[in-house]
Formats: C-alpha cells, sequence, structure tokens
C-alpha cells in the first residue's frame, strides 16, 4: 500500500517566535538552509545532523523539525520522524491565538514574514517547474495573501494560523508507514481541510480507507482528488474499483 502513498515535499517559512533572539533565529536559518540542500543532494544522513544543530539552537524554530522529519523519513526512521514531525505540528499550533504587546510588533512580524516567503518563492521558482514545485509556490503566494490581509487591516494584533497542510500531510505519511491508521486518517484528512486543492492529502486518504476496507470512502476521496488535477496513480483506482465490484 505504500508504494501508493503521495508526499509533497515543501519548503514553508515561518518567522521568529516572540522572545527569540534575531541572532540565534539566523544561526538556525543557516543549519535548517544547509539541511534542505543536503537533502536535495540525498543526503539525509548529514541533512539530519544539519535539522538537529538548527533545532538546539532555536527549539522554536517550526521549519527545522519539519525538515528533521523529512529526513528521517526519507532514512525509514518513523518513530523519530513521527517524534520531530508532532513538534513541528506543535508549534504551529501553539500560535494560533497568539498575542502581540502592540499593533506595530504584530505588523514588524507580519512584514517579516512576507519578506521570508517571497525569497522562498524566488527559490522554488528557480528550479524546474515540476507539478510539485508549481503546488509550493502556490502555497507560499497563498501564505503571502493571507498575511497581506491582516497587514491591511491593521488593527488586530491576533495570529490565527494553522497547522500547514505539509506538516499534517508528512506526519500522516509517518504515522501510515508505522501502521498507525487511525492517525494516519485523522493528519490527512487535517492536511486536506487546511488545503482544500491538496490532491496528495486526498489521495493518501484513499489509501487508508482502502487499506481499512472502507472502499466506497477510498472512491470518493480519489474522484475528489482528481477535481484537484492531481494525477492518481491508476493502479489505486483500479484496485479500489475491483473492490467494489
Amino acid at each position: 500500500m505504500t508504494r501508493w502513498l503521495a508526499v509533497l515535499l515543501v519548503i514553508a517559512v515561518p518567522a521568529i517566535a516572540q522572545g527569540q533572539s534575531p541572532g540565534d533565529r539566523d544561526k538556525s536559518r543557516a543549519e535548517n538552509r544547509r539541511g534542505w540542500e543536503l537533502m536535495q543532494g540525498e543526503q539525509f544522513d548529514n541533512a539530519v545532523k544539519a535539522f538537529q544543530s538548527a533545532v538546539e539552537i532555536d527549539p522554536t524554530f517550526e521549519m527545522p523539525w519539519y525538515g528533521l522529519g523529512r529526513a528521517h523519513l526519507a532514512l525509514k526512521q518513523f518513530v523519530s520522524a513521527t517524534s520531530a514531525l508532532e513538534r513541528c505540528r506543535a508549534l504551529y499550533e501553539a500560535q494560533v491565538g497568539k498575542q502581540f504587546t502592540s499593533q506595530q510588533e504584530a505588523q514588524r512580524y507580519r512584514q517579516d514574514r512576507i519578506t521570508e516567503i517571497d525569497e522562498m518563492i524566488r527559490q522554488v521558482q528557480s528550479g524546474p517547474q515540476t507539478l510539485a514545485r508549481q503546488d509550493q509556490a502556490r502555497q507560499l503566494q497563498e501564505q503571502r495573501r493571507q498575511l497581506q490581509e491582516y497587514i491591511a487591516r491593521g488593527n488586530s494584533v491576533a495570529m490565527s494560523t494553522g497547522v500547514p497542510a505539509w506538516v499534517s500531510l508528512s506526519l500522516g505519511s509517518s504515522y501510515f508507514r508505522s501502521g498507525k491508521m487511525v492517525d494516519a486518517e485523522r493528519e490527512f484528512k487535517a492536511a486536506s481541510e487546511a488545503d482544500r486543492r491538496s490532491g496528495e492529502a486526498l489521495s493518501n486518504l484513499a489509501v487508508v480507507y482502502l487499506e481499512t476496507q472502507r472502499f466506497a470512502l477510498a472512491l470518493e476521496a480519489v474522484e475528489s482528488a482528481k477535481k484537484t488535477g492531481f494525477k492518481v496513480n491508476p493502479e489505486l483506482e483500479k484496485a479500489i474499483r475491483s473492490r467494489l465490484q
């Protein structure tokens, strides 16, 4: 079943947490950047070391926790992957409803994130424009749009963020590969809710339904994934339809 599981590798851009030293975050960013470079070169053991260094410098930085989880997934170290990705999820959850001490601080926080997102978009668009990269750019553009809306309003000092789809997607994959179907299903649903256009999440959800013998739901998930433009593995769809005959 795992051969049908799709995971979108998305590089996102978190921001400096309240009270975090900019110097520490800069050092952590450098290690995080090195980790992703090593990931691209499939040097997963070294990537683990880089991401671990990043989170030791700044434990509140979400992205290296995500990278650490992805590196452990690549090495099939699912317990470690789950632990890192759960930590990443918790950090994003902690941001929901975050209060700033002033409107100025809130606006500065958002503007810093936009600057970082712009840099990330340029990096994503500089490589070969695969469907995965195009989806990464789309999600980053959506983050940017939401932040711009917050800045335009200017009168809200509360942050209302959630767990990004790519975090839930990777965590669901880690649970799935650990045989934790209930947890995997929850995370794939969370990914789909966070990004309604995530065909990967819906396709993965179909695999969970197939594995747990809920064939009608599996076919429904496949059809929903196809509507997003995602190319569903034809063998997956064939397997599901054969069980419904």
